[in-house]
């Protein structure tokens, strides 16, 4: 259980990332942990409240937070902790990754003009890129996405 239970909220939290807002500052998404360890922290302290509490629930991060927090009584005191904890660095890294939308603006005109509209495209472009043709904006929020 705990194996699918880290599997599909990194799953979920994937796809959560592609349609999240690209408006948020990097300040905001400063010293963020990876999707994985957030939702191995998750398996491990709360693989079995999980599995007690909220089987049936759809492991999407939204709901199973939502149904931790709902049942926060009969979930062990680790959970509790933990949960909250992970959730919290999973919201940060999707922050994060929304930021460099907006930190590699100019970045993504001048270096990756022609990949315009292809995310994914765009952003290994941004990648290949020597560090020092890239703003200390750009560079620093591809570090704090966790594409660094």
């Amino acid at each position: 259980m705990f194996r699918a239970v880290f599997l599909a909220l990194l799953a979920t939290v994937v796809a959560a990332w592609s349609t999240v807002s690209p408006m948020v500052s990097p300040a905001m998404a400063a010293e963020t942990a990876s999707f994985e360890n957030s939702a191995t922290l998750l398996a491990e302290s709360c693989g079995k409240d999980i599995e007690a509490n909220c089987l049936g629930v759809s492991l999407d991060a939204p709901r199973l937070r939502e149904c931790l927090s709902r049942n926060a009584d009969s979930i062990s005191p680790q959970c509790r902790t933990d949960y909250i904890k992970a959730f919290d660095a999973i919201q940060k890294r999707i922050a994060a990754r929304s930021a460099v939308w907006r930190a590699c603006d100019r970045d993504k005109q001048k270096i990756c003009a022609d990949l315009q509209g292809k995310p994914g495209e765009t952003i290994a472009c941004l990648l290949k890129a020597p560090a020092r043709s890239l703003g200390w904006g750009c560079n620093q929020a591809l570090g704090q996405a966790g594409y660094r």
